[in-house]
């Protein structure tokens, strides 16, 4: 065999171990639908709350996104892994360094974020979006008494679901820049004199997309930015190691 055959080889191979093990995480999940059912809505189920859905295959429809849904999530850090794997032979000993440093990177923040998201930022959420219940003052009957006005709050798990997508997307978004901002400061396009030079500009920042990412609340609203200005303070750390 050639080099070229070898490597289509390996690709192959790689190829099938990824999806062999995609389709098997998929009916993992599949089989195991109640229990991820109960962790992803622990968030809403500790504020008392229950699901519905209005459409005969609605629930159906979700439970395969759901189980989709988490059969990426699991797959990507060991899609990134067979990618450095198979790239890293073809580097020199500082390249390797620095690709390891940024897989490794990668994983840390996309596990630091799903933890993040699930403890910190979708309870926080699910307690601001309840808050909007209203129910007046009761009034007399002749056998009881009801509220004048009830604005009470039913979920749909389709519609949970998708939220949670949405803000897992946009999540996994924002918490790759700072990869992104190491790999321009190790190809020279980016400087750390730039973000040492701006450090008010960067605080501002932080500001406004905390309040973007976060319900109106101060305390969570303060924290988050706390988050992305250490972040930035990090990447002007690190970017000291590319000068």
């Amino acid at each position: 065999m050639t080099n070229l055959q070898w490597h289509l080889f390996e690709i192959k191979l790689r190829s099938i171990y990824l999806i062999f093990s995609t389709i098997c995480t998929f009916f993992l999940f599949s089989h195991y639908q109640l229990e991820l059912i109960y962790i992803m809505g622990k968030p809403f189920i500790e504020q008392q709350q229950t699901f519905i859905f209005l459409e005969l295959t609605e629930a159906f429809y979700t439970l395969l996104r759901i189980s989709t849904i988490l059969t990426v999530f699991v797959i990507i850090p060991f899609l990134f892994y067979h990618m450095v794997s198979f790239l890293i032979p073809s580097f020199y000993k500082i390249e390797r360094n620095r690709l390891i440093f940024f897989f490794f990177f990668f994983i840390l923040l996309f596990k630091s974020e799903v933890f993040f998201l699930y403890f910190c930022v979708i309870p926080k959420i699910c307690e601001f979006l309840l808050s909007f219940e209203i129910t007046s003052a009761n009034s007399n009957s002749a056998f009881s008494l009801i509220p004048l006005v009830s604005v009470e709050f039913t979920a749909r798990i389709e519609s949970y679901v998708k939220l949670l997508v949405r803000i897992f997307t946009i999540a996994v978004l924002v918490f790759q820049i700072p990869p992104g901002v190491c790999f321009f400061l190790s190809k020279k396009i980016f400087h750390v004199s730039f973000f040492y030079s701006n450090r008010q500009i960067l605080s501002v920042i932080s500001l406004v997309a905390s309040a973007f990412f976060v319900p109106p609340e101060i305390i969570s609203q303060l924290i988050v930015a706390f988050l992305f200005f250490l972040g930035f303070e990090f990447l002007i750390f690190v970017g000291f190691f590319f000068e």
